[in-house]
């Protein structure tokens, strides 16, 4: 049962598939590392609701995407994961939402070098 309604129909993220594992990882980090998480399950669970709504869609990048994630990675030092985001927004034409702040600088960047 989605548990989130009020997040549908407000906004609609586009995500490179690698998130579901780093959220997925996260959740887990914090349950069984960090032990501040006492059950990560209905997190995970509201994870896939939403993707399961379509609030939330998941892509597999392309080659396109994928060079381009090599080459921004390459320019900025950051690594390929922080690097796919800030390519698919650059591709899609799509505002990066993040709270990274380095994915943030690079990204400032990059939209200046085109």
């Amino acid at each position: 049962m989605l548990k989130h309604k009020k997040l549908l129909g407000k906004d609609e993220f586009l995500t490179p598939d690698l998130a579901l594992y780093e959220i997925t990882n996260s959740v887990w980090k914090h349950q069984y590392i960090l032990k501040d998480l006492e059950n990560g399950l209905p997190y995970i669970s509201i994870l896939y609701d939403l993707v399961d709504s379509g609030a939330i869609k998941i892509v597999s990048p392309n080659e396109k995407i994928l060079f381009r994630s090599y080459d921004i990675a390459a320019r900025s030092k950051a690594s390929i994961y922080d690097a796919i985001f800030i390519a698919l927004s650059l591709e899609t034409n799509l505002e990066l939402k993040t709270f990274d702040k380095q994915q943030t600088e690079i990204m400032l960047h990059e939209t200046k070098l085109q």
